[in-house]
């Protein structure tokens, strides 16, 4: 899986607003504060929040006092509901979900290997929200993975 800049910059985006309502749920946080908390360029931030606003995940307030802020607790928001807004399906095959590519000869049973990515990255992107990524309170199936000692090697 390959995370864009786009989804990086939605995901630390959502990690600042959901440190912002740890402290107060009611409080706004600007564009200029998330921008330079998280480091992401204005112009990005704010086409990622319309994205999310529209996906009912914040609500934003225009004005000298406005901002924006989650409008789910961040418990109840994975890091796949972030990903699906940005970049749709968290599995795709040449644009379309794997289910609906179909494969001939050698190749017929690809599909299944592709559905069990899509099952694998769905327990974990589904199986981590805001809060526990936020303070650091990991779930076991998480905490699992990057205990092996494979998971930290890189591969080319």
């Amino acid at each position: 899986m390959n995370i864009s800049a786009e989804t990086d910059y939605a995901i630390r985006a959502m990690l600042y607003l959901s440190t912002v309502h740890r402290v107060n749920p009611e409080q706004l946080a600007t564009t200029e504060e998330i921008s330079k908390n998280q480091a992401i360029p204005h112009k990005f931030l704010e086409a990622i929040l319309r994205s999310l606003k529209k996906a009912d995940l914040i609500e934003g307030h225009r004005g000298n006092q406005g901002g924006y802020r989650l409008k789910i607790s961040p418990n109840k928001i994975s890091l796949a509901d972030i990903i699906r807004i940005v970049d749709g399906p968290l599995a795709a095959v040449k644009g379309e979900r794997p289910e609906s590519v179909k494969f001939k000869e050698s190749s017929k049973h690809l599909t299944e290997v592709w559905i069990a990515l899509r099952v694998s990255m769905r327990k974990t992107l589904e199986g981590v929200t805001l809060a526990q990524i936020e303070s650091g309170q990991l779930p076991a199936h998480i905490k699992n993975a990057i205990a092996q000692p494979e998971a930290w090697k890189r591969r080319n």
